[in-house]
């Protein structure tokens, strides 16, 4: 993927101003504001940047196993909206490199100024960073939570929908991605949830413990029954 994009600088940028544009003309709030508002609270940026960097993976992983392990009947669905969410997402990526708020002016990217920063670590150093549209940090938690609130049986469910929230506010304060590549995120993940399937189209694959049924030795007249008990039980 880097491949493909990564040299487009200048459609990356336009891309970017005008989705600033498209953001404003929607009256939505300014990445840069907020980042203002908040600059002082080194603790806030630094936590956004370990959140951003460090549970997208983790809580994705550990949720996936947790539903194969104890819901394997409700596992596929995630699975495979999962699998179509990022498929679509890849395929944007390619198709419309855009500049994360941080590569552009006026905005701060909070990884290099307090760290961690995966880009220096080199932790992210294959990424391609022009796929900023849509947010798959915020698709994939977003989808995390919808199959935590579905698979759940308890109250304590709800409590799934604070990863998504707390994804959206760690990657638009960092500056890793606009508000608008949130929410094409949403859309498609709504997308491939409602036409994911809500059962498993296959059996298990495991053999089958019922006995056949019994064969009836003179089930029809047509033949001689050469069976010596059933023919006297048939003459009586």
């Amino acid at each position: 993927m880097r491949g493909i994009t990564a040299g487009d600088l200048a459609a990356a940028t336009e891309n970017a101003r005008w989705i600033i544009d498209v953001q404003r003309a929607l009256g939505l709030p300014s990445e840069a504001g907020l980042q203002s508002m908040l600059i002082d609270q080194r603790w806030l940026l630094k936590s956004a940047n370990l959140y951003y960097l460090g549970v997208h993976f983790p809580i994705t992983v550990g949720f996936l196993a947790w539903a194969w392990r104890n819901h394997r009947s409700k596992f596929a669905r995630v699975r495979n909206a999962l699998i179509a969410t990022t498929s679509a997402g890849l395929v944007i990526h390619v198709l419309y490199p855009l500049k994360p708020p941080r590569m552009m002016n006026g905005f701060v990217d909070t990884g290099a100024l307090l760290g961690p920063d995966p880009y220096s670590l080199g932790i992210s150093g294959g990424a391609n960073q022009l796929a900023a549209m849509p947010s798959l940090h915020v698709g994939w938690a977003l989808l995390i939570a919808i199959g935590a609130i579905w698979i759940g049986t308890s109250r304590a469910k709800w409590l799934a929908l604070a990863h998504p929230v707390l994804t959206l506010f760690a990657v638009v304060l960092t500056a890793n991605h606009f508000w608008v590549d949130a929410i094409a995120a949403a859309a498609i993940v709504i997308a491939a949830w409602h036409f994911t399937p809500t059962r498993r189209s296959r059996t298990s694959g495991r053999p089958s413990t019922a006995s056949p049924p019994a064969l009836d030795p003179c089930r029809t007249q047509s033949f001689t029954c050469t069976n010596p008990e059933v023919s006297a039980t048939m003459t009586r």
